[in-house]
C-alpha cells in the first residue's frame, strides 16, 4: 500500500449528453457501493479484495454558465441519494481553475464539449490529479502531444471513456477476428446520431463534427483489438441539411404538424451532415467509416450503429437494430433499446443501479487510477488495462486528418474538380497530397 487515504475525490467538469443516464448514475453507484462490485465487467474481479474499501466521493460539479443552472441540477440531483455529502456546484469560464484550487481533488472528470477538453485535462495533470475524460481525447495531433507528454511527466493517468471497447458483442469479434476470420481486408462501421444532437442538444456543433463525435468510437475498436496502424485517409462528406437549416427546419416542421418557432436552433448551423472516412493501415486492411448527426427523430433506435469485420476466411457483423430488443408502444412507436450500455436495476425497494459498457469505461479508468494511487502499480503495469491517452494518438491523427481531407475535397468538388485530396500519415505529421498543390 501507498496510501492510508482510502477515498477518491473526484470533480466533474460539464454535464454531458449522458451524464443522467450513464456518467451521473454510475458515480452514483460508486459513491453508495465502491468499485469493487463493478469489476466483472472489466474481467478484472481479482481485483475486488484489493480495492473494496476504497470510497468514490464527488466533491464539485462545474458548468459555464449560470444561466443554465446545469451544475446546480446535477448536485440536486446527488442530493436526492446523498443529502450529507458535501457537493459544491462552480460555474464560470474556466470553472475547472477555480475548482482545482478550492477542492483540490484527486480525480477530474472532463465532460466538457469536444473542443474543450485539453486545457482541463493539462491543468488537471498540472495540479497533480489523474483524469477521466469523454471522447475524443481532443481534435489535434498537436493537443493529442501536450497531453501525453503532460502525463507521462506528471506520472498520473488519462483515462478516456471509450465505451465502445467494452461492448461485450463488438469486444466478442473483434477479440477473436484474426483467429477466426484470418488476414483482415476490410473493415465497415457506422454510427449516426439522431438529429437532435446537432440542432438542439450540441450548441457546440459547428466546433465538431459527426466524425470526431463518435467515429473515434470505431477508431479505437479497430485500432485496440486489431492493432493496426494507419497511414493514409481519404474522407468526403455532406453540409445539405445544417447548413441550411434556417430553410429546412421549417419544412421538418410542417410535416410533423408543429409550429417552427418551437425549435430550438432555427438559424444555419455550419457543420457536416455526414462525414465518410476511408483508413489504409500498415497492413493493407481498409476501414470505412460513416458517421452523421442528422437521423430523424423517427428512427427506430436512439442510433444507428453496425460493425462488419470481413477476413479472408470468414466474416463478423454486429448491429443494435439485431440484438433482438425492440418495443412498439402507442405514442412513442417502435424502438430499438440497448441495455447492455445502461441498463437499469432497481429491486424492490432497493436502490436503482445502472449495468453495461457505459459503465464500464469509467470504471476501467478509476480502476487503474485506484492502483496507481492507492496500491502503488506502475504506469507500465496498467497500460493495457483502461483507454490511455497514448491509444488516442492515432484516433486523433485520424480525426484531424479526415477534417482537413473532407474540407478540402468539400471545396473541390464545389468548384467542379472531383474530391482529388488524401492525406499521407507518418509519426510526425499528416501530409495532404493534392494534385497541383505545393
Amino acid at each position: 500500500m501507498v496510501s492510508d487515504n482510502r477515498t477518491l475525490r473526484v470533480a466533474i467538469l460539464g454535464g454531458g449528453m449522458f451524464f443522467d443516464d450513464v456518467i451521473g448514475q454510475s458515480f452514483k453507484d460508486l459513491m453508495r457501493g465502491g468499485i469493487a462490485g463493478a469489476l466483472t465487467s472489466i474481467g478484472m474481479s481479482h481485483m475486488a479484495p484489493d480495492v473494496a474499501d476504497v470510497r468514490i466521493a464527488v466533491s464539485a460539479v462545474g458548468t459555464r454558465s449560470p444561466r443554465s443552472g446545469t451544475a446546480g441540477r446535477i448536485v440536486d440531483w446527488f442530493r436526492e441519494d446523498f443529502p450529507d455529502q458535501p457537493i459544491d456546484a462552480c460555474y464560470g469560464e474556466t470553472v475547472w481553475k477555480d475548482i482545482l484550487a478550492k477542492h483540490r481533488p484527486d480525480v477530474v472528470f472532463v465532460a466538457t464539449p469536444d473542443h474543450v477538453h485539453t486545457q482541463p485535462i493539462l491543468d488537471s495533470l498540472e495540479a497533480g490529479c489523474d483524469v477521466l475524460t469523454e471522447k475524443p481525447l481532443c481534435l489535434t495531433m498537436a493537443e493529442a502531444d501536450r497531453i501525453i507528454a503532460a502525463a507521462k511527466r506528471a506520472e498520473r493517468i488519462v483515462a478516456v471513456d471509450m465505451h465502445k471497447r467494452f461492448d461485450p458483442f463488438i469486444r466478442e469479434m473483434l477479440q477473436n477476428a484474426r483467429q477466426k476470420y484470418g488476414e483482415i481486408n476490410r473493415v465497415r462501421a457506422v454510427l449516426e446520431e439522431p438529429l437532435a444532437v446537432s440542432t438542439e442538444i450540441f450548441a457546440w456543433a459547428e466546433q465538431s463534427n459527426p466524425f470526431a463525435y463518435v467515429g473515434c468510437h470505431w477508431l479505437d475498436v479497430v485500432h485496440h483489438y486489431l492493432q493496426v496502424k494507419p497511414v493514409a485517409v481519404f474522407a468526403t462528406g455532406q453540409k445539405k441539411l445544417l447548413r441550411h437549416w434556417d430553410e429546412h427546419h421549417r419544412e421538418i416542421a410542417r410535416r410533423r404538424g408543429v409550429d417552427p418557432a418551437t425549435f430550438k436552433r432555427q438559424n444555419p448551423i455550419d457543420t457536416w451532415d455526414s462525414i465518410d472516412v476511408a483508413v489504409t493501415y500498415h497492413d493493407g486492411m481498409r476501414g470505412d467509416y460513416n458517421n452523421h448527426w442528422i437521423n430523424p427523430a423517427e428512427f427506430e433506435g436512439a442510433v444507428n450503429q453496425e460493425i462488419e469485420v470481413y477476413g479472408i476466411f470468414g466474416r463478423g457483423f454486429v448491429d443494435q437494430q439485431d440484438r433482438g430488443y425492440r418495443e412498439a408502444v402507442i405514442g412513442d412507436g417502435s424502438r430499438t433499446r440497448n441495455p447492455t450500455f445502461g441498463g437499469r436495476i432497481q429491486h424492490r425497494g432497493g436502490y436503482r443501479e445502472i449495468f453495461g459498457y457505459g459503465k464500464a469505461s469509467i470504471v476501467s479508468g478509476l480502476l487503474a487510477i485506484i492502483r496507481r494511487r492507492l496500491l502503488g502499480h506502475s504506469l507500465q503495469e496498467l497500460n493495457e488495462t483502461y483507454p490511455t491517452a497514448a491509444s488516442q494518438r492515432d484516433v486523433v491523427q485520424v480525426i484531424e486528418a479526415a477534417s482537413i481531407v473532407a474540407e478540402r475535397n468539400y471545396q473541390a468538388l464545389q468548384a467542379g474538380r472531383g474530391t482529388p485530396v488524401t492525406a499521407r500519415l507518418t509519426d510526425a505529421e499528416i501530409q495532404i497530397l493534392e494534385p497541383g498543390g505545393p
